[in-house]
């Protein structure tokens, strides 16, 4: 057993969150976005199954209001193997009912399912995808969906097209029952009304970078050039990771420059006179100097090398060699050799 062992887990491997789990299941069941579902009902009940609205109906994951809820269980029951409760929801003067109040409260009561609260919301994200798309010429953004999700399609349309026309309107005057049941998004904390280009930062800044769906397609531009997509820079305004200057260190776009000239000069083969000193050898390019041997092939490169190439500095003048000093250095060459006889302990008397 090795010294520093650590004793295997008695507990087993946890389990994913069911919650969790059943989004992911209802994006794959519609084809809707698993990240923009979980940040939709993140944002909406905090991916609390029986979250209740104070000011509303909404209830459950995704914070479906009843009009709503029946609706979505009209048109997707059947597909879901809830043909019964299709059945049972009946469309009066404009709004759906349920006669028998039982019935009416079991299909309410699926809300705070989250495996049916999530198909159905992955199919009003499919919907109103759709809705958005056929009102605004283009594909919606993450954002604009979750507009669509709180106010409708037809009202995230609205929103959106003000947003670009009259950006200073007051939107709590176009959407009075949505404001009042939203008043966090339609007013600031200080109590006043928020513009409809407010709101809509506001609503796009949730699903910041968030993606759609597995194939939505990305704005499209106009034969001039420009994005279609409208009111962008208000959602990236509000992003705090879109700050100027600062780049990931695996980001894979900007400048494929090197950082420096130094940089540069290391990662590229300078070149003397017209002729690319990658010819010489590894000890001219890295060490040039002039060579004794005319006959070299190299040496007009050399000597164009060092004729920029700094030299190490002249020897001082106080350890320079004085005159005598060769003919001393030869005497001392020509003694015998030293005698160690005075170094070595001597034993007993002499």
């Amino acid at each position: 057993m090795f010294l520093f062992t650590t004793p295997q887990s008695r507990e087993t491997t946890p389990t994913a969150n069911p919650v969790v789990s059943a989004i992911r299941d209802g994006a794959q069941k519609t084809g809707a976005g698993f990240d923009y579902l979980l940040k939709t009902a993140q944002r909406e009940s905090a991916l609390a199954p029986d979250a209740k609205a104070k000011t509303s109906s909404a209830t459950g994951l995704f914070q479906f209001i009843e009009q709503t809820w029946l609706s979505m269980v009209k048109q997707e029951g059947p597909k879901q193997g809830m043909q019964n409760y299709a059945d049972a929801i009946s469309d009066s003067g404009g709004r759906l009912t349920v006669s028998d109040p039982a019935m009416r409260d079991r299909i309410l009561q699926l809300r705070t399912d989250p495996q049916v609260s999530a198909v159905m919301a992955g199919a009003l994200t499919q919907k109103n995808r759709d809705q958005l798309a056929s009102a605004l010429g283009r594909q919606p953004q993450a954002g604009e969906l979750y507009m669509a999700h709180v106010l409708g399609s037809r009202g995230a349309s609205d929103l959106i097209k003000a947003a670009t026309s009259d950006p200073t309107r007051i939107a709590a005057r176009d959407f009075p029952e949505a404001a009042a049941a939203n008043r966090g998004i339609f007013y600031d904390k200080a109590g006043s009304a928020r513009t409809v280009q407010e709101v809509y930062g506001v609503l796009a800044a949730s699903h910041a970078n968030t993606q759609v769906a597995a194939a939505t397609a990305q704005p499209s531009a106009t034969a001039d050039g420009a994005s279609e997509a409208p009111l962008a820079e208000i959602a990236a305004a509000l992003r705090p990771e879109r700050a100027k200057g600062l780049i990931g260190l695996f980001s894979t776009g900007g400048s494929r420059e090197p950082v420096s000239k130094a940089v540069a000069n290391l990662w590229t083969t300078p070149t003397a006179g017209g002729m690319k000193l990658a010819s010489l050898d590894a000890a001219e390019r890295y060490f040039p100097r002039v060579k004794n041997d005319a006959a070299s092939s190299s040496a007009a490169a050399s000597q164009a090398v060092a004729a920029t190439a700094p030299l190490p500095p002249s020897r001082p003048a106080d350890l320079s060699m004085p005159a005598s000093a060769p003919a001393q250095a030869g005497a001392r060459s020509q003694r015998g050799p030293l005698d160690l006889s005075s170094f070595m302990t001597q034993r007993g008397g002499a």
